[in-house]
């Protein structure tokens, strides 16, 4: 009976059947694994895009941080500048005297005051007149927060021997000046002596050759420095 015709086509029909749910099967797998590696890639391109969204937002915050630093520096250089063109042209009106120099460089505003109109030959001790041309300056810059620096210059002039035994050296008759200068800005003036100092420089920093009369005159002077804070 099993070897009816019929029965064997029945049984190949089967065989056949299997083998092809088995290939179906087969072809199908590398499928579903592609469909999974796709999704997996999807998945890994949108935690990225997150990713870089995240990020680009911090990006544009701190780009914004920056472009209010920005204008907050340019509104302190602004006003730091404005500060510095008052101060200038308040002493040009204040000093307008030949003995005194003004120079602005590199943020620093220097006021050079020649000695015969602070000091008598040889002295530290602060004329009238001098007194007269420190009340005007200390006027201007004691509403300031610049720093102050005071620098005694003198020529290349020795000490007497009579001067000698107060003053051995140009670099003691210097500081005692520029020191003589702070002084009165502080107890006359009320500035901030924490805000100034004073420094003796001697003959090493001469504006002019000492080949003449004329420039050991010009040589022969007090400077007051201001420097803003942030310099």
């Amino acid at each position: 009976m099993s070897n009816h015709p019929s029965f064997r086509i029945i049984g190949l029909g089967f065989i056949l059947g299997i083998a092809g749910c088995a290939t179906t099967n087969e072809q199908l797998s590398p499928c579903q694994k592609e469909l999974l590696e796709c999704e997996s890639g999807v998945q890994q391109c949108r935690d990225e895009n997150f990713s870089l969204k995240q990020q680009t937002g911090k990006m544009q915050k701190h780009l914004e941080e920056c472009r209010l630093s920005a204008d907050e520096i340019i509104s302190d250089i602004d006003a730091a500048r404005l500060r510095e063109a008052e101060l200038r042209h308040r002493l040009r009106n204040e000093l307008s005297d030949k003995t005194v120099e003004l120079e602005y460089l590199k943020g620093r505003l220097t006021v050079r005051l020649l000695d015969r109109i602070l000091f008598e030959s040889g002295s530290a001790r602060i004329l009238t007149t001098g007194k007269e041309v420190l009340d005007k300056l200390a006027g201007a810059i004691k509403t300031t927060s610049d720093r102050i620096r005071v620098v005694g210059h003198t020529d290349n002039v020795r000490i007497s021997l009579a001067l000698q035994a107060k003053y051995p050296t140009n670099w003691e008759l210097s500081g005692a000046r520029a020191a003589s200068v702070v002084r009165y800005f502080q107890e006359h003036h009320g500035i901030d002596p924490l805000r100034m100092e004073a420094v003796g420089l001697s003959k090493y920093r001469p504006v002019a050759p000492n080949d003449s009369d004329e420039n050991r005159q010009r040589n022969r002077r007090v400077e007051v420095i201001l420097t803003a804070k942030d310099h």
